[in-house]
């Protein structure tokens, strides 16, 4: 990779990396810029991109990414409202709630529906479905990853 390349990706990268960090705030910043690394180095090992396609791609990613998050954050406040066990909520509360929740889940799928379509107009089709699938791959490494840091940590505490 050349010089240029290499430059291009590394903004990129740092990129991919601040946007998720502003929009993530459940996780100390460390540890999400360490799953946001990691995120950014299997996709791009996972897509195989160009360094063209690269600079088309992950601006847009970080788009659909920041979008997600935005309407996670949204269903995670509406679930609070039933989880802080608010005194008083009505049936037609409750009502109002599930078609709020059931909302955020159909503009998800719009949203990934619109962005599937931006994406299929900057790389092949191919690593599009790559994508889908390499994400999937992540989240299961991810949690792999998590669970045996967890069992690493209970073996080693004093009993």
């Amino acid at each position: 990779m050349s010089v240029s390349n290499k430059a291009v990706l590394t903004v990129l990268l740092l990129s991919a990396i601040s946007l998720g960090a502003m929009a993530q705030r459940n996780l100390d910043p460390k540890t999400l810029e360490t799953i946001k690394i990691k995120k950014i180095g299997f996709l791009t090992e996972q897509l195989s991109l160009t360094a063209s396609e690269a600079e088309k791609f992950w601006p847009l990613y970080n788009e659909l990414e920041k979008k997600k998050i935005e309407l996670e954050n949204k269903k995670r406040q509406l679930e609070e409202m039933v989880t802080d066990s608010k005194p008083g909520l009505t049936s037609a509360d409750y009502r109002k709630l599930a078609i709020e929740l059931a909302a955020t889940h159909t503009s998800e799928g719009k949203l990934i529906e619109e962005y599937n379509l931006k994406m299929l107009d900057i790389l092949p089709a191919e690593k599009v479905v790559k994508i889908y699938v390499a994400e999937r791959k992540f989240r299961f490494t991810l949690m792999r990853e998590f669970r045996k840091n967890h069992e690493d940590k209970k073996e080693t505490e004093p009993k």
